[in-house]
């Protein structure tokens, strides 16, 4: 399928379950390739996402006793989103569905919640809502642990989730690349694409119309080049046409 180009102008809305108006932050540029539209935050943005959550929740004035972030991904901004709420209590479990960036399967509790929540009021984080298994799967854990009230966070919310969280910044229906996963994104979709009969050139193209950092590009990308798919598809190494923008 021939890639698509012409999405560029198109923004991911940025929402909030309260009612706020929140037009006037930094909305996120979206970039579609063979049926699929990418957004990808950079730590900056994500950065301000997780204050302003901060501020949703604490304007809501529903107090928690412990934030349970999901892992990995609820890791990376739990510790952030619990210093803004001034709690001390973070525990995670690590519930994953994903086999990789594509795939998805029954989630499975890989690493449990060793913390006791029995009669807790719960704040469960996660950096993503996506269809929702996965954090419908931590609220069921939470319930049989006995904690008495159990509320749902996630900085991205996508629309089609079975679950709705309480407090969510930005809602989209793309597939957002966060700055966390750059690695995983680049590697498995870089493959992937090269597989397709894509250059290389076109691949980095790919990644930094995406919105992709340069360095992460020459980092994670460029060592590609020597992998046995380049000899088995005939792909011509050499070096990242963005090394000068590093």
């Amino acid at each position: 399928m021939a890639p698509q180009e012409g999405s560029l102008g198109r923004t991911a809305s940025l929402a909030s379950p309260d009612g706020l108006n929140l037009s006037a932050r930094p909305q996120l540029k979206e970039t579609t390739y063979d049926g699929t539209t990418y957004v990808a935050p950079s730590w900056e943005e994500m950065g301000s996402y997780t204050r302003d959550l901060a501020q949703q929740i604490i304007r809501s004035g529903q107090s928690f006793d412990r934030i349970v972030a999901l892992a990995k991904g609820g890791w990376t901004w739990a510790r952030t989103l619990a210093d803004y709420l001034k709690m001390d209590q973070l525990s995670s479990v690590r519930i994953k569905r994903y086999g990789d960036v594509n795939q998805s399967g029954e989630p499975v509790i890989l690493q449990p919640l060793t913390d006791s929540v029995h009669g807790e009021v719960v704040l469960l984080f996660d950096e993503v809502i996506d269809e929702g298994p996965t954090i419908r799967k931590g609220q069921e854990l939470l319930r049989v642990m006995g904690a008495a009230e159990i509320y749902t966070a996630a900085l991205c919310y996508k629309p089609h989730s079975v679950v709705r969280p309480d407090f969510f910044e930005l809602e989209t229906t793309a597939w957002v690349v966060f700055p966390h996963e750059a690695r995983e994104f680049i590697e498995g979709e870089g493959k992937k694409w090269l597989a397709a009969g894509l250059s290389m050139d076109e691949v980095e193209d790919r990644f930094f119309e995406i919105g992709l950092h340069p360095e992460d590009i020459e980092q994670y990308f460029t060592p590609l080049r020597n992998l046995d798919i380049q000899t088995t598809l005939g792909i011509v190494t050499g070096e990242s046409k963005y090394t000068s923008l590093l």
